[in-house]
């Protein structure tokens, strides 16, 4: 008798939503003033961001979120999203969700979210996420972005000041010039048609493909600890050291072989200044010259 009034209490004091109910509904499409080289700092958890330079004086932001449970719970978690623009810049920033929804029996979840930003092209980029990816396209101000998991993808971002850290995923890049540093623990690394002077980058697992011109005085330093690396030359030339312990390493008839041992191999490329640095222990290495 004691466990039917307790639950009929329970019944009766929590308010309870059914199947079907939709779990978190947010909507936006607006514009907000951006200087033509401001910033924009984004945070975000679990979203497919999108953004796109254009020769635009402002920015427009689209944000579609829709979260559905399927089961019994008692309480919707909240969201919001906090705008603002400060000195020529532009604050996105998703606000922490509440925590005190309580689900009983079996529930299904599903989220839909989707980030649009279009701003003028020459606008920089700081970016904060958690589980997002994203697509960045024409955007060539400064870039740096710090997500725990998800994809990147860069494309025809003609800035000159990359700087990329993903825990586990993958990051793509077509195009880019000057600085470029990116760190994976886990993922793939893949730049195409670079234009770099100063390259870092590290990956513990994941294959990795540098494709570059060299320039004199220019220093690019890979390091994977078990992954495969390949660089291509598009031009320039430059001496190339690869520190291993098992890797195998392979060159095209291109490059000058000066120096082998058990843990070091050295090439030179042509005459110049660059100086290129590979070290891995049990990847692969190769290397090309288009």
């Amino acid at each position: 008798m004691k466990t039917t009034l307790i639950a009929l209490c329970l019944l009766i004091t929590i308010p309870i939503q059914l199947a079907a109910q939709e779990d978190g509904e947010y909507h936006l499409d607006e514009v907000y003033a951006m200087a033509t080289e401001g910033t924009l700092f984004l945070r975000s958890e679990d979203a497919k961001v999108r953004i796109t330079g254009s020769d635009r004086k402002d920015a427009r932001v689209v944000i579609d979120r829709v979260e559905e449970i399927r089961g019994i719970t008692t309480k919707r978690a909240s969201f919001e999203m906090e705008i603002e623009e400060k000195d020529g810049d532009l604050y996105v920033t998703e606000k922490s969700r509440s925590s005190t929804r309580v689900n009983f029996g079996i529930s299904v979840s599903s989220l839909s979210y989707d980030i649009s930003i279009e701003l003028p092209q020459n606008a920089s980029l700081k970016i904060d996420g958690e589980d997002d990816d994203y697509l960045i396209r024409s955007v060539n101000g400064r870039i740096r972005i710090d997500t725990e998991d998800g994809d990147i993808e860069l494309l025809n971002c003609q800035g000159d000041d990359f700087e990329i850290t993903i825990e586990d995923g993958d990051l793509t890049m077509d195009g880019g010039n000057g600085k470029l540093y990116a760190n994976v623990e886990d993922g793939d690394l893949d730049f195409r048609n670079g234009n770099f002077r100063e390259v870092e980058l590290i990956t513990e697992d994941g294959d990795v493909i540098l494709e570059t011109h060299l320039m004199d005085g220019g220093m690019y330093d890979l390091d994977g600890e078990d992954a495969t690396i390949e660089l291509i030359v598009l031009s320039g030339a430059g001496t190339l050291t690869i520190s291993r312990d098992d890797a195998r390493v392979s060159a095209s008839s291109a490059f000058e072989l000066t120096r082998e041992t058990e843990s070091r191999v050295a090439y030179q490329l042509g005459t110049g200044g660059a100086e290129v640095r590979i070290s891995t222990k049990d990847g692969r290495v190769k290397l090309e010259k288009n």
